[in-house]
Formats: C-alpha cells, structure tokens, sequence
C-alpha cells in the first residue's frame, strides 16, 4: 500500500502548482504599493520616462508600449506547451499587481487606451518578434515550440522593474536635471544628500521580497534541467537491455498528443530497438564486445505542471572492464585500454550513476561483481548514485508465489519485497549503505520459460512488456 510518502511524491507538481500561486500572488500584493510609491517619489527612472514626454512621446505611450511587450512576450510564453501553466501564473500576478497599483491611481487609470491602441499594437509586435515568434512561421506544425527566448524576456522586463523600483523606494540621491511641465530642461539646486530610506527592518523585508520574486520568476522560465546518468554494471547485467527499455517506455509515454516531443534517440540506441523488432523469439542483444562502446541516448519530459527536459545518456560497454575502472578512475592505469578513458569520463561528468544489480545473478548464488562500485562511489563523492536491479523477474516470480500476487499490480510491495531479498546478501546491504540508503529499483522483461529451459521476453503483439520502467523514468526525472 502507498504510505502518506507515496502520496506525497505522487502530488509533488500540484502541491508545487499551489505553492508557486500562492507565492506569486503574494508577491503581487506585497510589492505593488512599494513600486507605487517609488515611482510617486520621482528619481531617474521617473526623469527618464519625461525626457520621452518632451521629446512628444507621452508617458501613456510609452508605459502602453512596455505593456504590449511584456503582454506580447506573455502570451507566447502561454502558447508554448512547457511554459503554459508558468505564464497563466504570472499573468494572474501581473493582474492582480496592475489592479492594485490602479488602486493607487497608477498605470491603468493614466493611460488613455484609445490615443495610445497603436502603441499598444507595436509593443505586442516587439514582444512578439523578441520572444522568438518568428518559430511559429518556421516551425513543422508537428513538432512542439519551445519559445525560451519569451520566457527570458519576461524574466528581464519583471526582474529589472522590480529590481529597479525598489532601488527607487529606497534609495535618496540628489538630482542635477529636470524638466519643467511645458518639456524644458532645467538645472537644479541639488541640495539633497545621499542617503537610505526606511529603517534596517524594512528594507531586509523588501530585499527578501525582492529575492523571492526574482527566484520565483527565475524557476518559471527555467528550461532545461540537463541530468546525464551513466549506467554502469558487471558481465551481462542487462546494461543495454535498461537502456532500451528505458526508451520504449519513453516512447509509449509520447505516443498521443505529445507525440509531437522528439526523444531524440541516439543512433545505436535506435539499432537496439530495431533488433528487438526483428527478433520475435529468444532475447536480441548479444554480449557487447570487449572494445566496443555504444552510446545509448534519449531525451524525455519530465512533469506535467512543470515540465523539463531531461536527457539521459548512458555508454554501453564491456562489463570486463569494469574491475578496471576505479583505477582509471584515480589514474593508477598508466596504458588504459582504448574504452577506459572514454568511461572514466562519463562517470566524471555524470550528475547521477545508476548501479546494477543482476538478480539473476543473485537467484543463482553467483557472485555479482558489484565490488568496483565501493571504489568507485569513493572517487566519486559528489556524485549521486542510484541503485537498479536488473532481470527482477526472478524476483516477481517469487513474489507471485509467495504472496499470490503479481508484481506487475502491486508494485510498491514488490519494491519493498525485491529490497528485503536482495538485502540479504551482504555486499548489497553494504552498497545499500554506502549509497546513503539508497532503495533499489527493480526493472524487468516479462518472461517465460521456453522448450529448452531458457528464460525469454514474452510478447503483447509482438512487443516486449516491460515493467519498473515507467518508474524509473520519474525517479530520475524527478531527482
């Protein structure tokens, strides 16, 4: 049974979603009169906008002109299928902080729409173009838009009006110039000192305001969360067996209306797939020979409220190499082996390495050849680790027979019935411990045994059913 845990992790993104609104619409609230009273107090922003006055530019042109920017780069931000909900979030702030400014008398109320409707029009065209509309022109009709440059920009013209505002609110400096009514320039005496307004409680509350805002702002248009996992595991431990499950669970998942995402595939991830399609009886993949080095990549979305990219990247290798990979690792390997280097530098530049743990292996009392992975975790320190136990089959069979259910239904208690067993086996306790508790993930194939003894995949219409995949990908995605 799922635990309040569970739960949790199941609602993280709508608890989030209610965060972020809560937190935007506070933020709205809470700043808005600040940046009124900034702007009533005057100070070079205010003089700026009345040098544009005097020069024939009126001041309701010129905030009707901002406006259409930021609504114009907002709405691509809403039309763009990763950053929709962000952007229906931060207009409803904008609303909410424009209305009570109006309050204020500010903005709206000084703004004659009529006079100014073709500024209003040429802000929209800016915002457009510099968001990056041109894509919609451009772009496949097939393919999803990602319009980044729209988020960035409505990230700037927030920031640098918040930012600047309360630099304004606080912030007392003498000015030498001004402008009369009639749009002459004038010298002042600028007897005014410098100084800062408000007392040590206010402005700490004020900066952290602001600091919020903008790491608010800034999480919105985050667009990629780049997460490079390497896989890494002894002799026939399933290596590209995870890999291309991985995928075809990506694949099944994009299958409708975000079919449109592209995942990108590597190209010898793609002969994988094509030889599982070919071969209809026994498994595909054979051994990767000793000096080859495949590499297996895709990408997928991660979340539906806050969607991100992520890209997962694995080498398939050898497995005899892996004993030798710690000291390639600390450079004890005077000569390495052409693919030694290769691996050392995935894992070095990996964010997270994925462990296996052959259950196979461990059903016939073989030894696992998990040892490397101690020294490995040691050279590597900052690097997080997740531990996947490959061909859990063994185990689901086992759970069928013991519980009188089926692992594929009742997942979470698989989970916790694969970790108990494997747990037995000291080495793996250790590993368990050593990855600072790290739970193990069981993927596997369904399979049957055929005439000959052997274990092969079974097939739903001539597709492999996979199972632990699809929570795979969000334990990744979501680490």
């Amino acid at each position: 049974m799922a635990g309040p845990t569970d739960a949790l992790d199941e609602n993280r993104e709508k608890i989030a979603l209610a965060g972020y609104l809560t937190a935007i619409l506070v933020l709205a609230v809470l700043l808005a009169p600040t940046l009124g009273q900034a702007w009533q107090r005057g100070g070079v922003s205010r003089l700026l906008f009345r040098v544009l006055t005097a020069f024939g530019f009126g001041l309701g042109a010129a905030s009707t002109l901002i406006i259409g920017v930021f609504v114009g780069s907002l709405l691509l931000m809403v039309y763009d299928v990763k950053k929709r909900l962000q952007g229906v979030l931060l207009l409803s702030g904008s609303v909410v902080g424009m209305l009570v400014l109006a309050v204020q008398g500010l903005l709206i109320p000084n703004i004659d729409f009529g006079a100014t409707l073709e500024w209003l029009g040429i802000g929209l065209v800016v915002g457009v173009l510099a968001g990056g509309g041109r894509q919609l022109v451009s772009a496949d009709n097939l393919r999803a838009v990602e319009l980044r440059r729209a988020s960035r920009t409505v990230f700037y013209i927030l920031s640098t009006i918040v930012v600047v505002g309360m630099l304004e609110y606080h912030l007392q400096y003498p000015l030498p110039l001004a402008i009369s009514r009639d749009g002459q320039f004038f010298l002042t005496d600028a007897t005014q000192s410098f100084g800062i307004r408000g007392g040590l409680r206010e402005v700490a509350i004020n900066l952290a305001l602001v600091g919020l805002f903008v790491g608010t702002t800034r999480r919105f248009v985050q667009y990629d969360a780049e997460r490079d996992f390497f896989v890494l595991g002894p002799k026939a431990s399933g290596k590209s067996l995870l890999l291309v499950g991985a995928y075809i669970e990506a694949q099944n998942r994009f299958s409708g209306e975000d079919a449109t995402i592209p995942l990108n595939p590597s190209q010898d991830l793609m002969s994988l797939v094509g030889k599982l399609d070919q071969t209809q009886n026994g498994w595909f993949l054979e051994a990767t020979r000793t000096q080859e080095v495949k590499t297996l990549r895709f990408k997928y979305i991660y979340g539906d409220v806050f969607p991100v990219n992520v890209h997962l990247t694995g080498l398939d290798y050898a497995g005899e190499w892996l004993p030798e990979l710690p000291d390639e690792l600390v450079g004890a390997n005077d000569e390495s082996p052409t693919p030694l280097p290769r691996l050392a530098r995935a894992v070095e530049g990996a964010d997270t390495v994925v462990f296996l743990i052959d259950c196979e292996r461990f059903a016939n009392d073989e030894s696992l050849g998990v040892e490397p992975y101690f020294e490995i975790m040691q050279s590597q320190d900052e690097t997080d680790i997740v531990l996947v136990a490959t061909k859990a089959d063994v185990l689901a069979e086992q759970f069928r027979e013991e519980r009188g259910i089926n692992a594929s239904d009742y997942f979470d208690d698989f989970v916790e019935f694969a970790n108990d067993r494997l747990q037995n086996n000291q080495t793996v306790r250790a590993l368990v411990t050593e990855s600072a508790g790290s739970k193990i993930h069981p993927v596997y194939y369904q399979t049957r045994v055929n005439d000959d003894g052997e274990r092969v995949p079974m097939r739903n219409g001539g597709d492999v059913i996979t199972v632990g995949f699809d929570r795979l990908l969000e334990r990744l995605g979501g680490r």
